[in-house]
């Protein structure tokens, strides 16, 4: 600082940053606790805040957008402090929603094979069945193949009981 002379005495008036009868003290610029989610260093005439994670800022008191990259393949992302939590569309799960669900797990195809899709699956049927889930059996007798007889239906199949007289596969001889 700068001394003024007076009568068997002096008065320094100190640069910024310093304090004291001869300015020799540092003034605290971390007495006021500037840094709201952070460590304070003191400095001359001035501080440095070292952030703790997920915050930013010259005080430490904004909030590091966790969304900001999209982390959410198929989902919508809500900010936390260093995190970030997804909530997934219908059809995918996991930590990024970047998982399809599958919707085969649970052999919903009583006859027939599944293919996954997202949040949907299809049935293939196998010859005799149908339906979504392939769990109806197609009537075989619907055309009437017993000409002179009887029809029980099977599984892609089906069985004709003749009438008198009358014989073959389909009673027609």
């Amino acid at each position: 600082g700068a001394c003024t002379d007076g009568v068997n005495s002096y008065t320094c008036t100190c640069t910024a940053g310093w304090q004291g009868t001869n300015c020799d003290s540092n003034i605290n610029d971390c007495a006021a606790n500037p840094c709201v989610n952070g460590a304070c260093t003191d400095g001359v005439n001035s501080y440095t805040c070292t952030c703790t994670a997920g915050w930013q800022g010259t005080n430490c008191d904004s909030n590091i957008d966790d969304c900001a990259a999209n982390p959410c393949v198929n989902g919508a992302c809500t900010d936390g402090v260093n995190s970030y939590t997804c909530t997934c569309t219908a059809g995918w799960q996991g930590t990024n929603c970047d998982s399809n669900i599958d919707d085969c797990a649970a052999n919903p195809c009583m006859n027939g094979a599944c293919t996954d899709g997202v949040n949907s699956y299809t049935c293939t049927c196998t010859a005799g069945w149908q339906g979504t889930n392939c769990d109806s059996n197609i009537d075989d007798c619907s055309g009437n193949p017993c000409v002179n007889g009887a029809c029980t239906d099977g599984v892609n199949s089906y069985t004709c009981t003749c009438t008198a007289g009358w014989q073959g596969t389909n009673c027609d001889s």
